[in-house]
């Protein structure tokens, strides 16, 4: 019953029972007790006394007839009533499905159902870049330009809380190409199916996304891995990220390639074992630090024809994206192109640490490729095989914020009126690629391709807010090889990037 109701109840019900007890206010006169007439049993007044002032009326006594049983039985079940709607509206709204949600904020937008099981988020990246070449060679001169590096549109989304999608084309660098397309099945953290086309677990600096890097251009042992994979993983996070672990099944890639479509039926198997040993709550002042080792193996067999040349060997660029080594093909005569042929096995120790404003960051990539010359008949001789090796070594520093693998965390992003101004980060690289010497001069002619490069480089990166960023390089390679005369020149380049990326 509601609480005045109640109160108008028990305070008739109380009325009533006085009144029957004669003990409510007129109670007498209302039950015709005759009123004691003056002076009646009482002592005469004393007659020296002065005339007493005339008595005040008494106020006239209200009497109040109890309701009648009826009514109180109507109040009673209205009072019910009353109740039970209050009881089923409060009822409706817990079943009622929550509200659709709208959010836009730094990672987005999106909308979603309000139980979270379903979601959809736009995302996107924009990169302009421009490059200049300090170098008297007129062919370098020629490639000082603006770029647009990279267009991405990214839509990512969730079905029934259990399964994460992503699609992601690329229409930078005057081409268009579909970079990720896969769903992720997520029954537990430690266990979850990735499927379709993503970055496959080599290249701890390839796994970083594109805007999160300290240097506009990745290092130069990214050219021996691939930029993607299509194939299966399995994956997951044990001990609430204390180990990564990643284990797949995979069309394999040539180097620094991004081919859909596998010429061979034999398939490529990669892992990975990662450790976060800090990344528990009494020890995370240390900070964070990250220990893996990464690796894939499998056998490949290129193809190549005059009219579908294929032969799956990986192409190399600086960090000026200038091609400095590539293997020996053609598209006239294929007596001598070399194709990958058997066993490709890569090995990637990954190494980091991440500690407030400052960083590291360092891996090394080796790799076996097996190889073979094509004859004119399209049949294979002189069977062998290269051994590659790269690495790279970054260090980085942050005023205004916070270093991590997620890139720059500005303590406070650009506000003018509040005289913040986000981050600003400084970072040196040293980065280098040997190329096997037997790949020499049958594999690669070495009057077009380097053997050797070894690169230095200053970034300075401005992170305004997490969605935008203004960023400068500065990266000089020497190389061993190269050029007809010798060794080709130096390559010197300043490269400047802004870019929104929410």
């Amino acid at each position: 019953m509601i609480r005045p109701a109640r109160s108008i109840v028990y305070k008739i019900g109380r009325y009533t029972i006085l009144m029957a007890l004669g003990l409510a206010p007129g109670a007498a006169s209302a039950q015709g007790v005759p009123t004691p007439a003056p002076g009646e049993g009482s002592p005469p007044p004393p007659a020296a006394e002065a005339p007493a002032a005339p008595p005040i009326a008494a106020p006239p006594t209200v009497v109040v007839s109890p309701p009648a049983p009826d009514r109180l039985e109507e109040i009673d079940q209205r009072t019910r009533i009353l109740e039970r709607k209050a009881e089923l509206a409060v009822e409706a709204a817990a079943a009622a499905p929550p509200k659709p949600v709208l959010q836009a904020d730094e990672g987005g937008f999106s909308i979603s159902s309000g139980d979270k099981q379903y979601q959809f988020r736009l995302k996107g990246l924009i990169q302009v870049d421009g490059r200049r070449f300090f170098t008297s060679d007129s062919t370098l001169q020629n490639s000082d330009t603006f770029i647009l590096r990279r267009i991405r549109p990214i839509f990512d989304g969730t079905l029934l809380g259990l399964v994460d999608f992503r699609v992601s084309p690329d229409f930078g660098n005057n081409t268009t190409a579909l970079l990720d397309a896969y769903t992720d099945i997520h029954p537990r953290p430690w266990l979850r199916l990735r499927v379709g086309k993503f970055k496959e677990p080599l290249g701890l600096e390839r796994l970083q996304a594109d805007q999160d890097l300290s240097f506009i251009e990745r290092a130069l042992d990214q050219n021996l891995t691939p930029q993607r994979e299509i194939g299966v993983e399995l994956w997951g996070d044990i001990g609430s990220g204390l180990v990564r672990y990643e284990a797949g099944v995979f069309n394999g890639n040539a180097d620094n390639a991004l081919t859909d479509i596998d010429s061979d039926h034999a398939k490529s198997f990669e892992g990975r074992v990662f450790v976060q040993p800090f990344n528990v709550e009494s020890l995370t002042f240390l900070g964070r630090l990250g220990i893996g080792i990464a690796g894939s193996t499998g056998n490949e067999k290129g193809v190549s024809t005059l009219s579908a040349p294929n032969p799956w060997m990986g192409t190399f660029k600086s960090g000026g994206q200038q091609t400095i080594a590539s293997y020996l093909t053609s598209t006239t005569d294929i007596t001598g192109t070399v194709v990958a042929y058997g066993r490709h096995t890569r090995i990637n120790p990954q190494l980091y640490y991440y500690n407030g404003p400052v960083g590291l960051l360092a891996e090394w990539v080796k790799e076996h490729q097996e190889v073979a010359e094509l004859t004119a008949a399209g049949g294979t001789f002189g069977t062998g095989a290269y051994n590659n090796s790269a690495g790279h070594i970054t260090v980085s520093g942050a005023l205004g914020g916070d270093v991590t693998y997620e890139g720059i965390k500005p303590h406070k992003p650009l506000d003018l009126a509040a005289g913040t101004y986000g981050a600003l980060e400084l970072a040196l690289r040293y980065n280098w690629l040997d190329i096997d010497s037997a790949a020499f001069p049958t594999g690669i002619d070495p009057t077009k391709s380097v053997s050797n490069a070894k690169a230095y480089g200053v970034a300075l990166n401005w992170q305004l807010s997490r969605n935008l960023k203004v960023a400068g390089d500065y990266e000089q390679t020497s190389f061993t090889g190269g050029a007809k005369t010798g060794n080709r020149p130096t390559e010197k380049i300043a490269i400047g990037r802004f870019q929104v990326a929410f």
